[in-house]
């Protein structure tokens, strides 16, 4: 009986690894939207000197919103594993992060978010250094209004990498479903079975640390 045991806690083990090098190989699951809202709500950008953003081109297009990776809590509405994404930035010159912008689009659950901005530890995410709870995200598939988060300002080295991330509240938002919209740097056009033609970036989810430079 003790063997069976340990051959079928083996056969798990075995599966789980099976699942997460899986989940490693497919890469961050991404949604997409054909039929984004026509409405515009021009971003606001903050009254403060811009360390970092892959914002724009204008405020009224600042990020594709019918493209973007899932941000996902435990219990989220598509039934996926958990997931955060986070972007990585390098400031030119020495400064003091105060604010964090991301496009984050609300698909369901509880409407709550934290974004923060992390260390950097041999080029992915390290220790996190200041962050704050979002709540009311705006709906994905609209454009172009932001998360937009005041931080215990932050110091960042020039040249240095860091982070900026989104990830869920599992205590007050555990079944949050949404998406980090992608930038409009580097579009390009894709059309899935002739569902129609969208765009996604080559590049990285849309955001933007400000505050004050040295």
């Amino acid at each position: 009986m003790a063997g069976r045991k340990s051959i079928a806690a083996l056969l798990i083990s075995l599966l789980a690894l099976a699942g997460a090098l899986m989940a490693q190989s497919t890469g961050p699951r991404t949604a997409h939207m054909t039929t984004p809202s026509k409405n515009i709500t021009p971003a606001q950008k903050p009254g403060l000197a811009t360390i970092f953003s892959d914002l724009g081109p204008t405020s009224s297009d600042a990020y594709n919103d019918a493209y973007g990776y899932y941000i996902l809590g435990p219990d989220n509405s598509i039934g996926d594993s958990e997931q955060y994404i986070a972007i990585p930035f390098t400031p030119k010159a020495n400064a003091t992060v105060e604010v964090l912008q991301v496009a984050v689009g609300y698909i369901s659950g509880n409407n709550a978010v934290i974004v923060g901005l992390y260390s950097d530890n041999f080029g992915a995410v390290g220790t996190l250094l200041a962050s704050r709870e979002y709540r009311n995200v705006p709906d994905f598939g609209t454009c172009c209004q932001l998360v937009t988060v005041g931080i215990t300002p932050t110091a960042v080295t020039a040249g240095t990498q860091y982070w900026i991330g989104v990830s869920t509240d599992d205590t007050h938002a555990p079944n949050f479903t949404g998406v980090f919209e992608s930038s409009n740097s580097a579009n390009t056009a894709y059309n899935p079975a002739q569902e129609g033609w969208f765009t996604f970036s080559n590049g990285l989810p849309a955001a933007g640390a400000y505050g004050t430079i040295q």
